[in-house]
């Protein structure tokens, strides 16, 4: 896993982590169904991963940046 990917998925993780994961997804204009779908997971897995009631695999949480449009730059705002 490069660098690159580690830094998104961390910046998808702090997202959860701050409440803010929710609020991406909806800035973007995307329902949770259309996210869902794009990561190849069910709405009530992607509500649990919003609500931070479970965490995504590396796999999925790349996949979740990647719906979200985050991207390395990003993450340092997410982070901050």
């Amino acid at each position: 896993m490069s660098p690159a990917e580690l830094k998104r998925i961390t910046a998808v993780r702090v997202l959860v982590a701050s409440g803010k994961a929710r609020d991406q997804r909806k800035a973007r204009h995307l329902s949770l169904k259309e996210v869902a779908e794009s990561i190849g997971t069910s709405r009530s897995t992607l509500y649990r991963w919003e609500t931070g009631t479970a965490t995504p695999n590396a796999a999925n949480a790349l996949r979740w940046a990647d719906a979200l449009e985050i991207t390395v730059d990003d993450s340092s705002k997410v982070a901050a």
